[in-house]
């Protein structure tokens, strides 16, 4: 069940559109016209909540991102840990019931400002069918996110012994660094989104102080830049010194 939307007060008509959504790049605008004109649309205010857990997840839909950042907040064991992941514009969700994995024990709430389309599961399954172009891009988004965490695993492991708090938020931010894209003078390697400090700091077993100052250390020594909304590694060389330093 989802919360009250604030369609009537914005979500003109003419932002209404899905071409911004990634896994429908490559359709073509009728057909993206089509699917528009079949999703229920809502807009949610900053820290709305768009649903909580235990009231059904999506309900059975695929959930387009138009505009603004979703948050997914999950609980992850008995010890009562939440996982959350945020969900920016272009991007969805739902769409794993398709496979039979209940999203029910899923929380969202809007970070921004957001404008969301809710397309039935029924009509985004016959997309795939239809539409290798879609099928292709959520393989390949599902590959990108099972290596990142591969990545991301394996070198917070390596860092786990004896390694500091500090040390293991620098082997995530290595882990999540991609070169800049090619032609790009600045050089480096950048985290095209950095998570929150929350996020970090369940995921790696420390505090939110800890990430915040760890990545204030690497600014001060210009060792790294803010680049939002992601980080710019701007010397590799160094902050792998720092990481591997005991």
């Amino acid at each position: 069940m989802f919360g009250t939307d604030r369609s009537a007060q914005s979500s003109p008509e003419n932002t209404r559109s899905l071409r911004g959504i990634r896994i429908l790049a490559d359709v073509e605008p009728r057909e993206l016209a089509l699917l528009s004109a079949e999703c229920d649309w809502r807009s949610y205010a900053r820290n709305d909540i768009i649903f909580s857990a235990g009231q059904g997840g999506t309900r059975g839909d695929v959930v387009f991102v138009v505009s603004g950042v979703v948050r997914l907040a999950r609980p992850t064991g008995p010890a009562g840990r939440i996982s959350y992941v945020d969900v920016f514009a272009g991007g969805q969700f739902g769409e794993t019931g398709i496979l039979g994995l209940d999203d029910g024990d899923l929380t969202a709430i809007a970070r921004e400002d957001t404008l969301i389309a809710l397309l039935p599961e029924v009509r985004f399954s016959e997309l795939l069918s239809r539409q290798e172009s879609v099928s292709r891009a959520l393989l390949f988004q599902y590959a990108k996110m099972l290596r990142n965490r591969e990545a991301a695993t394996g070198a917070a492991s390596e860092a786990q012994p004896g390694a500091t708090g500090a040390q293991r938020v620098y082997a995530e931010l290595l882990a999540l660094a991609e070169p800049r894209a090619q032609g790009d003078a600045r050089g480096g390697l950048i985290v095209p989104r950095l998570p929150r400090h929350r996020e970090l700091a369940d995921r790696l077993s420390t505090t939110e102080e800890v990430v915040a100052g760890a990545i204030a250390e690497l600014v001060r020594l210009e060792i790294a830049e803010r680049d939002y909304p992601g980080l710019w590694i701007k010397n590799e060389a160094a902050l792998r010194r720092i990481c591997e330093s005991r």
